[in-house]
C-alpha cells in the first residue's frame, strides 16, 4: 500500500510513501504520520491511500501518530479546495488548519562520541578552533541541537563543521522530532467520595497526639467524604481539609487516599453578559430569523447576507439561529474580524450557551488553542468563536457558520501562506457540509452585495434599530473651510503690525464644532468616542527650509514621530531612531511635525479638556494580553470620558452612554491609491457612526474632512448604504474591478532591485498571451516600493467575469508560469501569489 501525504514544506504538491504492513490498519486519511524527507524527519497528514504509483524508490512511513484522524474528511476536502483555489502548497494549508505544533519538523541533535574528547580538542585547537569549541560545548553540556551550536558560535552555517566532525568520528548527527509545543494540561484531583471513613478512622487512631495538625486534617477529610460531591482539585482539597502535601503523600503511599491526574482546559475567563438573555426579537429580526431557520430546519446549504444597520440587533439574530442549530444537534462557528471584539462577543454567547462556547484567537497560548481544538473535536463544544482561523474548528456535524462584519479586510490572510479569505472559505465549508452560512454587516462588501443582487445569496434586511432608536444625525465639517476661517479670525484679532508675521499657523485638529460638542458631553457625564485611524504623534517630519523628509532607510515610507518615546518609528519594519535636532540635509533648525496621529489628538484633548479622562486605544497601547478587554471594561464602567483610538474603536462596540462620535480625519484612507479606498472609508465612517446613540440617550456624529463632496462622505452622512454601493459598483464595473472581475496579484521581493525587476519581467513574459481571457498590468514597482529592506514589484492580472467567470484559466496560466520558473533566482528573489487580494498596495 501507499500513502499520499501533505507535508509542511513550501512545495505545491503532495508526496507518496510506502506504507509498511504493520501500519496499514492505522493508516486512514486525516491521521498524522512521521516520514523521512531529505535529511530530515517531518510530520505530515495522510490525504490519500493510492493503490498504485509510478514513482520509483519510495521511502517508507516511519510511524503514525494518531488513533483517530486529526482532520475529518470534510476538513480535508476544504483544505484541497483552498490549496487549489489560492494556489498554496497543500502542506501549508493543512498546517494552517491544525493547532500550532501539530506539524513538527525534526531538529538535528549533535552527540559527542568520545568519553574523553580532551586530546581531540587539544589537537583541533590550533588548526580548527571552531570545531574544537563545538566539542568543548558538547563535553560540558551534553548533546545539543545544531541551531543552538550555531547561536553559540555565531557562524552563518554550522552544518559544514558538523559534517566534518561526523566524518572524523567525533560526533553523531541524529534527526529527532521535538516534543509538541502544546500538550494536555494535567492536574491532580482527589475523589473525596471514594474515601473510606472507617479506614481513615483507624489511621487517625494510630496518629500520635503530637501530630495535632494531621489529626484535625484527617477529621475534616471524613467530613468532606460525608458531604460527597465531585472530585476536588488537590489545591482545593488541601485548603478545605487543612492538610499539607506531606500528609497527602503519606496517605497516598499507604493506599488510603487515591489521587487522579485529569486533563483540564486552559482559558481566559470572559464572564457573561446576562442583559441579552431575556430579549425579544422585533418584527424585522423575527422575519430574518425565520428565513434562516427555514434553511436550518431543511438541513440545506444556503448563504444569507444580513444587512442590518448598526444597532439593529444582528447579534441577537445570530444567537437565536445558533439556539435552533444546537437544539437540532448540530454545531456553529462564529467568525469575528478583530481580537478586540472577541471578549464582548464571547460574554453574550456564554450567557446563552454556557461552557459549550469555545474561543480561539492568535493571542492565546499554543496550549489554550490546543485545548479548544481538542474539546471541539471531542464534541464538548457546540459553538466556537474567533477570528479567521476559527473557520477550521473541527466541529461536527456543522449546521451554521456566522461571519460577523463580513466586509472586514481582517478576514483575509495576507502576510503568510495560505492567503485565504475566511469569509469565502466559510461559504465553501458550508457548501461541503450542507450548513447554513450567515454573513452579517451594516456595510456589506461590494462582492457580497453583488452576490445578493444576483440571487447567489439571499438578502435579509433590518433597516431600523431595535426599539425604534433613530440613527444619529451626522454633521460634516469642511476642514479646509475651517482652517481658512480660523486663520482669518486669528489674523483679525492681531494688531496690524503683527499680521504679516503670522507664518506658522497651526490650527487645532479638532474643529470648533467638535470641541463644543465634546465640552457639552463632558458636562453631562456622557461618553465620547473619537476615531483617528493613524497612530503615533506626527506621520511626517519635514524641514521647512529645504523640504527634507525623514524616511525609513529600509522602507519607502516616512517615519512617524512618537511623542511618548521621543523617537521616530517606521510602522512597516518597526525600526526606530532618535528625533534629529537639526536637518541632516541643510543643517537648518526648521524641522516641523506634520500630519496627525492618535498621540497628537490625545495631547490636544489634554490641552483643551484637562479635566477629561482619556483612554487611547491603538497598537501602541494594546500590546499586552487582555489590554483590549481592560480598556473597554474601564470605558464601559464610566472610568474614562473619552475613548480615542484607531479603527479598533469603530466596530462592534456597544456602550449605551456614548452619545457623541467624532471622526478627526476622514481622509486618512480615502485617497490611498487602491480600488477599495472609497469602500473602506465609507465602511469605517458608517461603522463608527453607529457607536453613537444606541440607547435612549440621543447621539450625534461629527465627521471632519477636506473632501465633503466625495460620494463616500455624502452617503455616510445619510447612512445610505444602498446608494453608496450603487455608485461604488458602477465605478468598479467601469474599470473591471471586483466583483466584475477576479484578480491575482503576483509580488516579487528581494534586496537587489535589478534582480527583482528581472525576475518580474521574466515571469510576465511567460504570462503574455494575446488570446488569454485576462489582462496584465505591470510588471511595475509597488506603490510602496521597499519594505524591510526588500524591493517590491507587482504584476496584477484582471479577469473580467464575462470572459471566464471562475477565473480558472487565469489561475492556471499563473500556475503554469510558476512551474516553468527556474531555481537560479529563487533564493535572492521571493515570489508571492495572492488570489483575490484585498488591496494592491
Amino acid at each position: 500500500m501507499y500513502a499520499e501525504l501533505a507535508l509542511p514544506v513550501a512545495v505545491d504538491r503532495t508526496f507518496t510513501y510506502l506504507l509498511p504492513p504493520e501500519l496499514e490498519p492505522y493508516a486512514v486519511p486525516g491521521v498524522r504520520a512521521v516520514v523521512p524527507f531529505g535529511g530530515k524527519v517531518l510530520t505530515g497528514v495522510i490525504v490519500g491511500l493510492p493503490d498504485s504509483t509510478a514513482v520509483q524508490g519510495l521511502r517508507p512511513v516511519r510511524d503514525i501518530l494518531d488513533p483517530q484522524p486529526v482532520l475529518s474528511p470534510v476538513l480535508l476536502e476544504l483544505c484541497r479546495w483552498i490549496a487549489a483555489y489560492y494556489m498554496a502548497p497543500p502542506g501549508e494549508v493543512v498546517r494552517a488548519a491544525l493547532p500550532q505544533g501539530f506539524a513538527a519538523r525534526s531538529k538535528r541533535l549533535v552527540r559527542l562520541l568520545s568519553d574523553d574528547p580532551a586530546p581531540r580538542i587539544a589537537e583541533l585547537e590550533a588548526r580548527s578552533p571552531q570545531r574544537a569549541r563545538i566539542l568543548r560545548i558538547l563535553q560540558e553540556g551534553g548533546p545539543r541541537h545544531a541551531s543552538e551550536l550555531q547561536r553559540r558560535l555565531g557562524v552563518r552555517s554550522i552544518h559544514a563543521l558538523l559534517h566534518d566532525l561526523a566524518a572524523a568520528g567525533d560526533v553523531s548527527l541524529e534527526e529527532v522530532l521535538p516534543l509538541p509545543h502544546a500538550r494536555p494540561l494535567l492536574k491532580t484531583f482527589v475523589p473525596v467520595a471514594d474515601l473510606d471513613p472507617g479506614v481513615l478512622g483507624r489511621f487517625l487512631a494510630g496518629l500520635s497526639s503530637r501530630r495535632r495538625t494531621a489529626r484535625a486534617a484527617v477529621e475534616r477529610m471524613v467530613e468532606l467524604q460525608r458531604a460527597g460531591g465531585d472530585p476536588l482539585p488537590l489545591a482545593e482539597f488541601l485548603a478545605r481539609s487543612g492538610s499539607g502535601p506531606a500528609l497527602v503523600k503519606e496517605l497516598a503511599a499507604a493506599g488510603l487516599l487515591r489521587l487522579e491526574r485529569r486533563e483540564v482546559p486552559r482559558g481566559t475567563e470572559y464572564g457573561t453578559d446576562e442583559l441579552t438573555v431575556g430579549l425579544k426579537l422585533n418584527p424585522a429580526q423575527q422575519a430574518a430569523l425565520e428565513q434562516v431557520g427555514g434553511a436550518l430546519a431543511a438541513g440545506e446549504h444556503r448563504t444569507f447576507l444580513l444587512h442590518g444597520v448598526t444597532g439593529s440587533g444582528k447579534t441577537q439574530v445570530y444567537i437565536e439561529a445558533i439556539r435552533r442549530t444546537v437544539a437540532a444537534g448540530r454545531a456553529a462557528i462564529v467568525l469575528v474580524p478583530e481580537i478586540a471584539l472577541t471578549p464582548q462577543t464571547v460574554r453574550r454567547f456564554r450567557a446563552h450557551f454556557g461552557p459549550a462556547v469555545g474561543v480561539v484567537h492568535s493571542r492565546m497560548s499554543p496550549g489554550e488553542r490546543h485545548d479548544v481544538w481538542q474539546r471541539a473535536r471531542r464534541g464538548e463544544l457546540r459553538v466556537v468563536v474567533g477570528p479567521r482561523s476559527a473557520v477550521f474548528a473541527p466541529l461536527a456535524p456543522l449546521g451554521l457558520v456566522v461571519v460577523d462584519e463580513e466586509h472586514e479586510a481582517a478576514y483575509k490572510q495576507f502576510d503568510q501562506t495560505p492567503r485565504y479569505h475566511a469569509r469565502d472559505v466559510a461559504v465553501v465549508r458550508g457548501t461541503i457540509e450542507g450548513a447554513v452560512v450567515l454573513l452579517g454587516s451594516a456595510t456589506p462588501s461590494a462582492e457580497s452585495y453583488a452576490n445578493a443582487l444576483s440571487g447567489k445569496y439571499t438578502l435579509l434586511g433590518m433597516p431600523g434599530r431595535i426599539d425604534a432608536v433613530p440613527m444619529p444625525p451626522v454633521h460634516v465639517v469642511d476642514m479646509a473651510r475651517e482652517r481658512r476661517e480660523s486663520y482669518a479670525a486669528l489674523r483679525e484679532s492681531l494688531p496690524p503690525e503683527r499680521r504679516s508675521s503670522l507664518r506658522e499657523f497651526r490650527p487645532s485638529p479638532l474643529s470648533r464644532s467638535l470641541q463644543e460638542k465634546i465640552a457639552g458631553r463632558l458636562e453631562r457625564g456622557e461618553g465620547v468616542i473619537l476615531l483617528q485611524n493613524r497612530r503615533g504623534f506626527a506621520p511626517f517630519v519635514e524641514c521647512a527650509d529645504c523640504g527634507y523628509t525623514e524616511t525609513c532607510d529600509r522602507c519607502s515610507v516616512t517615519m512617524t514621530y512618537h511623542q511618548t518615546r521621543k523617537h521616530l518609528r517606521c510602522h512597516y519594519c518597526g525600526r526606530t531612531r532618535p528625533m534629529p535636532d537639526i536637518c541632516p540635509k541643510c543643517n537648518g533648525i526648521a524641522l516641523q511635525l506634520l500630519g496627525l496621529g492618535t498621540q497628537k489628538v490625545e495631547a490636544e484633548l489634554a490641552r483643551l479638556f484637562p479635566q477629561a479622562r482619556v483612554l487611547r486605544m491603538d497598537l501602541d497601547t494594546t500590546t499586552r494580553g487582555g489590554s483590549h478587554q481592560r480598556m473597554l471594561e474601564a470605558f464601559g464602567a464610566g472610568k474614562a470620558d473619552i475613548l480615542l483610538g484607531t479603527q479598533m474603536v469603530a466596530k462592534g462596540l456597544d456602550f449605551p452612554r456614548v452619545t457623541l462620535v467624532g471622526v478627526v480625519s476622514a481622509d486618512t484612507q480615502l485617497m490611498m491609491p487602491d480600488f477599495r479606498a472609497s469602500e473602506r472609508t465609507f465602511q469605517l465612517l458608517t461603522q463608527v457612526a453607529g457607536r453613537a446613540g444606541r440607547s435612549t440617550l440621543a447621539g450625534e456624529v461629527v465627521i471632519q474632512t477636506h473632501q465633503p463632496d466625495h460620494y463616500a462622505i455624502r452617503h455616510a452622512r445619510t447612512h445610505d448604504v444602498p446608494a453608496f454601493l450603487e455608485e461604488e459598483l458602477a465605478a468598479r464595473r467601469e474599470l473591471d474591478y471586483p466583483p466584475y472581475s477576479r484578480i491575482v496579484l503576483v509580488e516579487f521581493r528581494g534586496r537587489v532591485e535589478a534582480a527583482v525587476r528581472r525576475r518580474a519581467e521574466e515571469f510576465a513574459a511567460r504570462l503574455s498571451d494575446p488570446g488569454a481571457p485576462f489582462m496584465m498590468l505591470g510588471p511595475a514597482p509597488a506603490v510602496i516600493g521597499q519594505v524591510k529592506g526588500e524591493y517590491r514589484w507587482h504584476i496584477v492580472l484582471k479577469n473580467p467575469k464575462q470572459t471566464d467567470p471562475s477565473g480558472a484559466r487565469m489561475r492556471q496560466a499563473v500556475r503554469d508560469a510558476v512551474g516553468a520558473e527556474g531555481t537560479s533566482s529563487r533564493a535572492a528573489v521571493a515570489r508571492i501569489v495572492d488570489v483575490d487580494p484585498v488591496g494592491l498596495l
